[in-house]
């Protein structure tokens, strides 16, 4: 399998000819695919083992953060972050306001394994809005985390919409495809979007999309960010 991509104009660089990759879609595996390879034909490991072994795992990670720790592995990299507002330097962590996250990044075994990955390129899609990168500021983090309430800022093509039209804008869908619209903007073009989030959004985990009714058009063109973003 091949990670497909395409070019989009890169707003970073100050050479107009400069383009980026955007990830096109991807398939993904769940557990049940890591147990299934893991007791292959072969393994001396059986499904009971293997999985009893992950809970392990899965559980010592668990004990050394709830002590305070970060955790570096060749396997997995994570450190505790805190966001939120503190309105001055007398104020303190307060629950409700304030709350723990932890940051995760693949450790050096995984970046190694990235250098086999294959690759293959592919035509950019057409008139359609192209959300590419998210940084939630509270956080600090890019394509990852939500703050609820919190400022965030999109960059990408075609983002221009028309915020009085219910049907346009940025929505957020949780896992029960419930939709929340954003609803407050605090700078509008069409490459890059400041807003600030919903302050309802519970724990979950959030696909991103922009909707937009391009000039010329009567059905909504429809974006979606290439990754999950997580309160």
């Amino acid at each position: 399998m091949k990670i497909r991509y395409y070019l989009l104009d890169n707003p970073v660089t100050p050479d107009p000819n400069d383009r980026r990759a955007q990830v096109s879609g991807y398939e993904v595996v769940t557990e049940k695919e890591l147990f299934e390879y893991i007791t292959r034909a072969g393994s001396a490991i059986t499904p009971a083992e293997a999985k009893a072994n992950y809970e392990e795992i899965i559980g010592a990670l668990e004990f050394f953060l709830r002590q305070g720790y970060g955790v570096n592995t060749e396997f997995i990299n994570i450190r505790p972050l805190i966001p939120g507002v503190f309105r001055s330097d007398d104020d303190k962590f307060e629950h409700g306001r304030h709350r723990i996250k932890f940051s995760a990044r693949l450790g050096r075994r995984y970046n190694r394994t990235a250098d086999d990955v294959k690759v293959e390129k592919i035509a950019a899609p057409s008139l359609l809005p192209l959300p590419a990168t998210f940084e939630d500021v509270a956080s600090s983090t890019v394509n990852d985390a939500l703050t609820p309430g919190g400022v965030a800022s999109l960059t990408g093509i075609r983002l221009r919409f028309s915020q009085d039209d219910p049907q346009q804008g940025i929505f957020l869908i949780d896992s029960a495809k419930k939709e929340y619209r954003v609803e407050r903007i605090l700078s509008h073009t069409g490459t890059q979007v400041v807003f600030q989030l919903p302050a309802g959004l519970a724990p979950d985990e959030y696909a991103l999309e922009v909707r937009v009714l391009l000039k010329g058009n009567k059905d909504l063109k429809t974006g979606v960010l290439t990754d999950r973003l997580t309160v």
